[in-house]
């Protein structure tokens, strides 16, 4: 099972993600909403496919089995990678807008960082 905190993360992403699409639908232009659409979509597969390896290969570590978890993070790097140079080079999509909607994870990360942070300095009040 995945920790809290990474569930949190990948929850915020597909959530932030769709609010700026679903946004960008009303307010821009077709390669602007396609290329934000794309962007975050790959960003979300990639934190799921990543969440699922580590949280693998995290419960295979304390049972105290090998896992082959580690050598799959190669083969999706360079999946994304190929994913990413298609979407730009194939498809009709704004490139700031598609960098944007593939930045959101770090958006994601740090709501998540202030939100644990601040929950761990209310707890010390108590």
């Amino acid at each position: 099972m995945a920790n809290p905190s990474i569930s949190r993360i990948e929850r915020l992403n597909y959530g932030i993600s769709a609010v700026l699409v679903l946004l960008a639908l009303f307010t821009q232009p077709r390669p602007v909403v396609l290329g934000l659409a794309v962007g975050a979509g790959l960003t979300c597969i990639n934190f799921y496919v990543l969440r699922r390896l580590i949280t693998r290969w995290t419960a295979d570590a304390a049972a105290g089995k090998r896992s082959n978890s580690p050598m799959l993070m190669l083969p999706k790097m360079i999946a994304m990678m190929g994913a990413v140079a298609a979407a730009i080079m194939l498809l009709p999509i704004h490139v700031v807008a598609f960098v944007v909607g593939y930045s959101i994870f770090i958006a994601s990360i740090v709501i998540e960082s202030l939100y644990s942070a601040m929950r761990t300095v209310s707890f010390r009040r108590e």
